[in-house]
């Protein structure tokens, strides 16, 4: 089974940290350092990748999984589960194909995100 997009659950507890802390803009400043570090990401895993570096590239992508996961973007904290899942097998052709695949999901994730 697929996860959801996004999981209220999660924003439900951030918005509540919010809340409590008298804070209006959690959300709003997780959501945008996500979206930058998605911005920088494939870079990264790439320039890693070009020297060799399958430590640091694994590294990118279990960062970023966790992140995602953290905020409530289930989906795209599972393609970079399974990007880490390539990288772990040695097979970063398929990695790359995720990463290029994801595109849409990822999109589609921010935009939820900001809305939620």
């Amino acid at each position: 089974m697929a996860s959801p997009l996004i999981d209220p659950a999660f924003i439900a507890e951030i918005r509540a940290v919010e809340q409590s802390s008298g804070q209006s803009n959690v959300v709003s400043g997780l959501v945008s350092k996500l979206e930058a570090q998605l911005a920088g990401f494939q870079g990264g895993f790439d320039a890693h990748l070009a020297r060799g570096d399958a430590t640091a590239a694994l590294r990118a992508a279990h960062t970023m999984k966790g992140s995602c996961h953290q905020l409530g973007a289930a989906a795209l904290g599972d393609l970079f589960a399974a990007i880490e899942s390539s990288v772990k097998a040695g097979d970063y052709a398929d990695a790359r194909r995720r990463i290029n695949d994801g595109s849409g999901l990822i999109a589609r994730s921010i935009e939820a995100l900001k809305r939620a």
